[in-house]
């Protein structure tokens, strides 16, 4: 019998069992409390963090989904509005093109989701450093790993606005606001990030009087 194994035996002959189980049990409640307290001052740090990186990231796919499908389909201001005129050349009227803004808000929609599910967990991982709130430290060590668990709801909605570019001249603006969310999977919990981005998807001068009133400019539709 090893010599380690003899002298425990020996002790729970001469103190019984609880002279060696309760220092263990002290050990072990001891590190306990440790961890607690270790996650309570990180965790609020590690999700603070993680939170910043991907919102910064999902902001960067949300643009890259829309302009790769403005580049796929070839839109332009034409596709989403149409402007009427009478015969002095006056704006009579501004409809959106119901029918190509819903097919093209479906395809962005597809894109941003995914977009979000390739998003790089190495690119989310926070510095060890960074959890110590030492600006010194701030990303240096090893990272936390964080991932995307998953993607959770994706909206799109168009917007239109109307400014002043000049004497008589109006700039319209077509936006299209997108709302998206992304469960991200830390050590121990499912942190929900939300972000909300609006990106121009088209833009002209119009030159001349504009309507009092902007009609058929519906939210797209679909």
């Amino acid at each position: 019998m090893p010599v380690k194994l003899k002298h425990l035996s020996r002790r729970l002959q001469r103190e019984g069992p609880l002279a060696v189980v309760l220092p263990v049990l002290a050990a072990l409640a001891l590190a306990g409390l440790c961890l607690h307290a270790l996650n309570a001052r990180f965790r609020p740090v590690l999700e603070t963090a993680a939170a910043s990186r991907a919102t910064n990231l999902m902001t960067q796919a949300i643009d890259t989904a829309v302009d790769s499908c403005l580049q796929e389909n070839g839109m332009s201001y034409a596709d989403f509005v149409t402007l009427d005129l009478d015969s002095a050349g006056k704006v009579t009227s501004i409809t959106s093109n119901t029918a190509a803004n819903s097919r093209f808000k479906r395809q962005v929609v597809a894109a941003v989701i995914r977009q979000l599910s390739a998003m790089d967990s190495d690119a989310l991982g926070v510095p060890i450093g960074t959890l110590t709130r030492q600006p010194l430290l701030s990303g240096v060590g090893p990272s936390v790993r964080v991932r995307v668990d998953g993607v959770g709801d994706v909206t799109a909605d168009y917007s239109n606005s109307f400014t002043s570019a000049g004497v008589n001249q109006t700039l319209h603006r077509v936006s299209l606001d997108i709302t998206a969310t992304v469960h991200l999977f830390l050590p121990g919990e499912v942190l929900p990030v939300s972000v909300s981005s609006s990106v121009c998807v088209a833009e002209t001068v119009i030159v001349g009087e504009t309507p009092d009133t902007y009609l058929n400019l519906d939210k797209g539709g679909g």
